[in-house]
């Protein structure tokens, strides 16, 4: 795994910019470099979920299984972040109007998934593994798994919900005060909907970095004032920057002492401190911007040839091998996946507009 690691590194350092003394990257949030750093973490998700089937061992595969320990759940950090932004961002751009769109994105996610679902389903039946009609009920919704990767689409729905009942209560107060009273709400729903699951004895993985969704949309509201302080000049950053890795080494040590809170802290730490670097560090790479701008096929649809080479017995006798097949084919099923849900899609949004301008008899 060092071998993958080292040309990550090399995909990662090709296009890599960097500021200068006084100067700051001031898109270090915007569509480009966002979509490249979840491209990033998306890939580090392929490598993790694929060492669940992996013999990993050994001196070539010891510091991506040091990695993966470190970062644990944190590789889909920035997916929350830059969702929570980008949902705040688009209130803020249209005034809360986005807000009445959030259910028309959580039936599309909420479709492409159970299509996912049942394509699992198939392909585990065909391989003589039969779950039973209450497992496939609790998987559609994202409860449960019929091998499939589940927790973070679920928890997404659950969220879109969440966000769509915070602002719209907060929008009954005036536009800045109704966006501050939403995201208040919205934290208090998050942290709500986390001791839920935490009460219904979930494993901490399906709750433990959902917070950093409304942390991102809590940036999207201040940007400026955090901007001004960081980005007022090189030492101001430098002073920052210390402050928290300084807080985020002694919360990764403290992680599981403290149980959710202790953990949030350093997931919210791990966060900021990435954010910052990105305020000195702009990646550009299309590559990356690929698997970036695929995200939910990737992370859905990875498990589909890993859990086809680990019953064949391809992944055992040829591991590094495998992993090459297992990106070359989510690629390539990840963009047939996208075609044929986007024209369903497309199918549904045509037959419902079509009942809606048809004048009345």
């Amino acid at each position: 795994m060092a071998f993958f690691l080292i040309i990550l590194l090399l995909i990662i350092f090709n296009g890599l910019s960097f500021c200068g003394a006084g100067e700051f990257n001031g898109d270090y949030l915007n569509k480009r470099n966002t979509t490249a750093i979840n491209g990033i973490f998306v890939i580090l998700v392929v490598f993790s979920h694929y060492a669940q089937y992996a013999p990993f061992g050994g001196v070539f595969d010891e510091p991506y299984l040091a990695l993966r320990d470190h970062l644990n759940q944190l590789v889909v950090a920035t997916f929350w972040f830059y969702s929570g932004y980008g949902m705040m961002e688009a209130i803020r751009r249209t005034e809360g109007g986005y807000v009445s769109k959030l259910p028309v994105k959580f039936w599309q996610l909420m479709l492409r998934f159970d299509v996912a679902v049942l394509i699992f389903w198939v392909m585990n039946a065909a391989l003589g593994t039969v779950f039973p009609l209450k497992t496939l009920l609790l998987s559609l919704p994202g409860w449960g798994t019929v091998g499939n990767s589940n927790w973070y689409i679920f928890a997404m729905l659950v969220e879109y919900i969440l966000m769509y009942a915070a602002f719209r209560l907060g929008s009954v107060i005036s536009s800045k005060r109704g966006r501050l009273a939403g995201l208040i709400l919205m934290f208090v729903l998050t942290i709500a909907f986390v001791f839920v699951l935490m009460k219904a004895g979930r494993p901490g993985y399906t709750y433990n970095t959902v917070i950093i969704l409304p942390f991102g949309a809590f940036w999207s509201e201040f940007r400026d004032r955090i901007e001004k302080v960081v980005m007022k000049n090189d030492l101001t950053y430098l002073l920052t920057l210390t402050a928290v890795l300084g807080v985020y080494v002694v919360s990764f040590f403290k992680r599981w002492s403290y149980g959710i809170e202790g953990y949030t802290v350093w997931a919210i730490m791990f966060t900021v401190l990435l954010i910052m670097v990105t305020m000195k560090v702009s990646i550009c790479n299309p590559l990356l911007e690929w698997f970036g701008k695929h995200i939910f096929s990737i992370y859905i649809l990875q498990r589909i040839p890993m859990t086809l080479l680990a019953h064949f017995g391809c992944i055992d006798s040829h591991k590094y091998i495998s992993l090459i097949v297992v990106f070359a084919t989510t690629m390539l099923i990840a963009l047939l996946f996208e075609k044929a849900t986007d024209s369903i899609i497309k199918a549904i949004n045509s037959k419902f507009s079509k009942k809606e301008i048809r004048p009345a008899a």
